[in-house]
């Protein structure tokens, strides 16, 4: 799967999270927060594509994901 697929599928997972994505330059990495009672992730959109995938999914493994629907290969992409 390429890495602007396997992205647009992370966002999916974000939309149905109701976690809202955020891409902005910086010099930072990328984290997630609550900002008064909104879900929030911060992505450095200055860094390729494959940084900020994993970015998300390191992310999505701190939340149970068990009962969203995704393809096999993300939630194991996830899973890692």
């Amino acid at each position: 799967m390429k890495p602007e697929k396997i992205f647009q599928e992370l966002e999916d997972i974000a939309e149905t999270l109701d976690i809202k994505i955020i891409q902005e330059k910086g010099n930072f990495k990328g984290a997630y927060c609550l900002l008064e009672k909104e879900k929030i992730i911060v992505i450095n959109k200055l860094n390729p594509v494959e940084q900020r995938i994993k970015a998300l999914a390191q992310i999505f493994s701190l939340f149970d994901t068990s009962q969203i629907y995704m393809k096999p290969a993300i939630r194991e992409f996830i899973e890692s």
